[in-house]
């Protein structure tokens, strides 16, 4: 049944993978199944997996990790960092983690304007000596609905590609049938280009017009 919003639940997609291939006696190896393969697209980047963070700096503090922001341990990549002073944004240039390490100077505090992600963590360059708004954009793990009764975009925008990379899951090592794992490989290619394609088709730089009726 769906949540209260009407978004289709962990438990609706279970159910529809049973009446697909009509064994409702594998519930086990089918929650397997949509778990691994929610696992298997989490490092794809489609729409819904795509972020803006902020967090705020303390003096004296370079590095920013989980702790800080839970979301920044979830980073798969990280698009652009800015910095907001006075409402006005300042990007921060991208260096490699080697370059802040060996020149950085710990003792020597100021605004900072370069930036390294790396062990799941951001680092600033120079450390910071104030109090600053940082917002970045990047593409971030989604967990999997952690109850029956949970949504998720994976089991919503991204249903139909997890219920069929699951259904060839199913069908190459439960059901053992090589027909249907055929037919499922087909739905995966499909249901993963939409999905992809619609991603791409926001990203894309375009003109909104408006249109008199």
């Amino acid at each position: 049944m769906p949540d209260p919003k009407g978004n289709p639940t962990l438990l609706d997609l279970i159910e529809e993978i049973e009446d697909d291939i009509e064994r409702a006696d594998l519930n086990r190896q089918v929650r397997i199944a949509v778990d691994r393969a929610i696992r298997h697209y989490q490092p794809e980047r489609f729409g819904f997996n795509e972020r803006v963070l902020t967090f705020v700096t303390m003096p004296g503090v370079d590095v920013y990790a989980g702790g800080d922001l839970g979301e920044i341990a979830d980073l798969y990549a990280v698009d652009t960092l800015v910095l907001i002073q006075n409402d006005q944004p300042w990007p921060l240039r991208r260096v490699p983690e080697s370059d802040i390490e060996t020149r950085q100077d710990a003792a020597s505090l100021a605004q900072p304007c370069r930036f390294s992600f790396f062990d799941r963590s951001i680092r600033l360059d120079p450390v910071p000596d104030a109090a600053y708004t940082m917002r970045l954009t990047g593409h971030v793990k989604i967990a999997a609905p952690a109850t029956d009764d949970a949504t998720s975009p994976w089991v919503d925008e991204a249903g139909t590609l997890i219920a069929a990379w699951a259904k060839r899951h199913l069908a190459q090592n439960s059901l053992r049938n090589p027909a249907m794992a055929q037919i499922q490989d087909g739905a995966v290619r499909q249901a993963f280009n939409e999905l992809r394609g619609r991603a791409n088709r926001a990203a894309s730089a375009g003109v909104i017009r408006a249109w008199s009726l």
